[in-house]
């Protein structure tokens, strides 16, 4: 099980302080923030994780800065990522963001889009499809948000059993990182828990 601790809007001194205390992997939402933290911070051996949605205008700073990027959902951003990364010798490790609910409010791919989907980014010679990111809608029904879980674990079976190396599933947040694993997350990804209350 891989935590990423998301450092949205902290500190540097916080990120290291998290950073000293055993966390390697962290996440962030804005190209410039994680641009800015990843300069700062260059004497520490932290993988960058950008979590956010990607705007065409800031997919080369999310290339020079990040080691994985979760949130692939659009065909120009593959190729745009896979130019930048290219221009500066990187493999970059992706993952496809999927709306799971299909909410009109959530970016991602349709669950139906998947497989051609990450298709196209296995034909891409600098990037690098390591599994699925959804964020699953959260009720206070437990036993529905783990029946949606249960539908993302199985969704992420189909996408291994035609891509082996896309075995990681970045599932789970504070509010349900214990269910999320329950249901066979290998990746979550916390902000709160770690930091605290923003």
């Amino acid at each position: 099980m891989l935590t990423i601790a998301v450092s949205k809007k902290k500190d540097i001194s916080i990120i290291r302080n998290v950073y000293e205390s055993g966390f390697e992997n962290f996440g962030e939402n804005f190209a410039q923030e994680l641009a800015k933290k990843s300069e700062e911070l260059k004497d520490l051996h932290i993988i960058w994780h950008f979590i956010g949605p990607i705007q065409s205008n800031k997919v080369k700073l999310v290339a020079a800065h990040a080691d994985w990027v979760h949130s692939i959902d659009r065909e120009k951003i593959i190729s745009k990522l896979n130019t930048y990364c290219s221009e500066v010798d990187k493999i970059m490790n992706v993952c496809v963001q999927v709306n799971i609910d299909n909410e009109k409010s959530k970016s991602g791919v349709s669950p139906d889009n998947l497989l051609r989907f990450s298709s196209l980014i296995n034909t891409q010679s600098n990037l690098k499809l390591r599994g699925m990111m959804v964020l699953p809608k959260i009720s206070s029904d437990i036993v529905e948000n783990e029946k949606v879980m249960r539908k993302c674990f199985a969704l992420h079976a189909n996408l291994k059993s035609a891509y082996p190396d896309a075995n990681i599933l970045s599932m789970g947040t504070t509010s349900d990182f214990e269910s999320a694993i329950q249901c066979g997350s290998n990746m979550i990804r916390i902000g709160e828990s770690i930091f605290g209350k923003r």
